[in-house]
């Protein structure tokens, strides 16, 4: 269920983000891992970069999140919407986004792409990404459970398949520190499909 947030709760969030009045709109966008931490030790051979040539296709959100508000928990169950909080270009196309970048910087490889320009880069594989929860509240945790599949260009049988369940703190009251939280969840599933992306790389399939 969702309902809108607590007017106190609207309030604190937004003096915490540095505006005079809850109905100020603020916009947030998602961030890639920072290019010094995301560089592959060991160096990857050219094979195997040549291997990591991949599609990240479009993102798939509960309903409760395909909407422009950042949505916070509230309860078992409960979801609020934070009206003065809203994503800039659209959560679905920030976490696509994050995750071409994410996985081409973890990978060393150039030929990282959002659908539909895997055609353009010989996609070797696709990247499908079901977001099934992603919820929290700022100064507690924010979980993420979802499934990914990594499959040839053309579909067909799966090369990969995994279900994850992550959590990270949400180190702060407000807004900020709910998208900061973001950042580094996706993060941590960017670090996990890279290495997967990786073994399989090396593995010459």
């Amino acid at each position: 269920m969702i309902r809108p947030v607590l007017p106190g709760l609207i309030l604190a969030l937004a003096l915490g983000s540095g505006c005079s009045r809850p109905n100020v709109e603020v916009l947030h966008t998602l961030g890639p891992i920072p290019v010094e931490a995301a560089r592959p030790s060991p160096p990857l051979s050219p094979a195997a970069v040549a291997a990591m040539a991949l599609e990240v296709m479009p993102v798939r959100l509960p309903a409760a999140l395909q909407r422009p508000q950042l949505v916070v928990e509230t309860g078992p169950g409960a979801l609020s919407l934070l009206e003065a909080h809203r994503w800039g270009n659209g959560l679905d196309n920030d976490i696509q986004r994050v995750l071409v970048e994410n996985i081409s910087r973890l990978t060393g490889a150039d030929t990282v792409v959002a659908f539909p320009y895997g055609e353009r880069v010989k996609a070797r594989h696709r990247l499908e990404v079901d977001v099934h929860r992603l919820e929290g509240r700022p100064g507690e945790t924010l979980t993420l459970e979802a499934t990914w599949i990594v499959a040839p260009p053309q579909g067909g049988q799966a090369l990969l398949f995994r279900r994850t369940l992550l959590q990270r703190p949400i180190q702060g009251p407000d807004a900020g520190a709910l998208v900061a939280a973001h950042n580094l969840i996706l993060g941590d599933l960017s670090r996990e499909i890279a290495g997967e992306l990786i073994a399989l790389a090396q593995g010459g399939r």
